[in-house]
């Protein structure tokens, strides 16, 4: 009997663990443990932002969303309570996901899910860096302006067995404290420059605006020499 296909466009979430053969060669039962918990927290994120898990095989998670709002806001969540689970752990120690998350046509047969849609959900999830998430451009097209999240360019991507690079943004959840201490650093790095330039302007001004003293110099600006106070120490002349 033949397996009946079907196509359609859908919102394709994957997501794996970082550096997971190290975590088990580290401690494995305590790793797989573990796991089990992660994916059990995962499975009802997913169904309370519309979405079905479909696969969750080894150490990832394959799950379709009827929209790229609803899959990001589920992987925003799911980053969140891994966070949770992990809090009070030492770092080597916690299971950080990667999340890569597209929107394309896919193949559907039975309960199950291919083509390029899913491949490239796949490839963006490699590419994530430990407890991010990558978009894909035309994940991205449909969610701009949609979530009050930023977004980073992440550059045009070479994709494995796709004929074209991807265009890829990574989701900044903590981007408003990130940007206010860029912007915070940014500042006292040229705040003497500034304050030089200031100081500059300012004097320029005084001394074209400063007053002759003596009769015949009305249209001519003038400059006060004052002298310097020896501050250092040394009255050597």
């Amino acid at each position: 009997m033949a397996v009946r296909s079907e196509r359609r466009l859908a919102a394709i979430l994957v997501a794996d663990i970082a550096g997971y053969s190290r975590h088990v060669g580290r401690d494995e039962e305590g790793t797989v443990s573990a796991l089990r918990s992660h994916l059990r927290a995962i499975i009802p994120i997913v169904a309370e932002h519309g979405g079905h898990v479909v696969d969750t095989a080894g150490d990832g998670v394959l799950a379709e969303f009827p929209s790229a709002v609803r899959a990001t806001e589920a992987a925003m969540a799911i980053q969140r309570r891994m966070e949770e689970l992990d809090a009070g752990l030492p770092t080597k120690e916690r299971l950080r996901f990667r999340i890569g998350i597209n929107v394309g046509d896919v193949v559907v047969e039975d309960a199950n899910i291919f083509g390029d849609g899913v491949n490239v959900a796949a490839r963006l999830e490699q590419l994530a860096e430990p407890g991010g998430i990558l978009v894909s451009g035309t994940a991205f097209d449909q969610l701009r302006g949609k979530l009050n999240v930023p977004f980073d360019f992440a550059g045009e991507q070479p994709v494995k067995n796709i004929s074209h690079p991807v265009r890829t943004y990574s989701v900044r959840t903590q981007g408003a404290k990130r940007i206010w201490r860029l912007r915070a650093r940014e500042a006292r790095r040229y705040l003497p420059l500034a304050l030089g330039l200031f100081g500059l302007a300012f004097a320029g001004t005084a001394v074209w605006w400063l007053k002759p003293t003596e009769p015949g110099l009305a249209a001519k600006p003038s400059i006060a020499v004052l002298p310097f106070d020896n501050i250092g120490g040394d009255d050597t002349k």
